[in-house]
């Protein structure tokens, strides 16, 4: 059923890439706009989930409401917060990000709430993956028969939990490497000390008789 890197349907695919200076005029913040031009390489409209069966054409299917995909390449890391809010600004639709920087991917999304309101967005941080496997926004146990906005939904609270376990893991990672450096700090300054003395008493005693 799927095509490509990532498990979504073929007929949902678009493939479209953007118009990257055309698109960050858009943005008002000017220095916004100078990190977007400086550090993204391309910006790719990669799907485009609706709920029209049989859609004939990619010009149909975009015309269609529905759920964007949307992939976009960095040079070097930029804060998915960021990135997530101003895209949220240029594209306004309910939308998937996915965010590629070497062997990192981080994700965002965003779900409008209906006039009046401003939605809800979420980003994860940054963690590796594997480049030669397929990137699985959909869960088909879960997302058969459902709506895209349901689809939508399951993903956003996906992106949430992924993004608290991140923050889990590289607290715990910190803290670890503290606890290391406190441990090794000990050692050196308990276990080491009589030997520094010594060693310390000793060049003394050789200038000493110098």
């Amino acid at each position: 059923m799927s095509e490509g890197r990532y498990n979504i349907p073929k007929q949902y695919k678009v493939d479209k890439g953007m118009p990257l200076e055309a698109l960050f005029q858009k943005i008002d913040n000017l220095k916004c706009r100078r990190i977007f031009e400086a550090e993204i390489e391309c910006v790719e409209w990669s799907y485009h989930l609706v709920d029209k069966e049989g859609v004939k054409d990619m010009k149909e299917l975009i015309r269609e409401p529905g759920l964007s995909v949307f992939e976009v390449n960095l040079k070097r890391k930029l804060s998915p917060d960021l990135l997530t809010e101003v895209f949220v600004g240029l594209f306004q639709r309910p939308i998937v990000m996915v965010y590629l920087c070497g062997s990192e991917m981080a994700m965002g999304t965003y779900m409008p709430e209906g006039k009046g309101s401003a939605g809800r967005m979420c980003s994860t941080d940054f963690y590796s993956f594997d480049a030669d496997r397929m990137i699985e926004l959909l869960d088909y146990n879960t997302d058969h028969g459902r709506t895209t906005q349901q689809i939508h939904r399951r993903i956003y609270g996906t992106l949430r939990e992924r993004k608290r376990v991140i923050m889990i893991e590289k607290a715990f990672e910190r803290l670890n490497r503290e606890h290391e450096r406190v441990s090794f700090d000990f050692e050196f300054s308990l276990e080491n000390l009589d030997r520094i003395r010594a060693d310390a008493d000793f060049v003394q005693s050789q200038l000493m008789v110098v």
